[in-house]
C-alpha cells in the first residue's frame, strides 16, 4: 500500500481507537474520552476535526449525565468502509 501523510495515519488511528472502544463498550466514545486515548495513541483534536471534514465521524450532543452536554463520536458508513481498505476486521459492533 502507498505510505500516508502523518495527519491521514492520525485519522486511521483516530478511527481505530473510535471502532475499538464501541466493540469493548457498547456506545460511541465521547470526546474527552477520545482525547485521552489521545495521549497514548499518537493523534489529536486535529484529526478528530479532519475526520469530521472527510465524513468519516459524525459528532452529536448526548446527555451523558455531565453537567454540560457530551458530544459522542461515531464512525459513518464511509468512517466504516475507510477502516475495512486499511485491513480492520469491521463486524457487528459498528452497528
Amino acid at each position: 500500500m502507498a505510505s500516508m501523510e502523518p495527519k491521514e495515519k492520525a485519522v486511521v488511528k483516530l478511527l481505530r481507537t473510535i471502532y475499538r472502544f464501541k466493540a469493548e463498550r457498547g456506545r460511541w466514545p465521547y470526546t474527552r474520552e477520545l482525547l485521552k486515548a489521545a495521549k497514548t495513541e499518537g493523534y489529536s483534536h486535529k484529526a478528530l476535526k479532519r475526520a469530521k471534514e472527510l465524513g468519516l465521524v459524525e459528532r452529536t450532543k448526548t446527555n451523558c449525565g455531565a453537567k454540560r452536554p457530551c458530544i459522542a463520536n461515531a464512525l459513518t458508513p464511509k468512517g466504516l468502509e475507510m477502516l475495512k481498505l486499511w485491513g480492520e476486521d469491521v463486524g457487528e459492533a459498528a452497528e
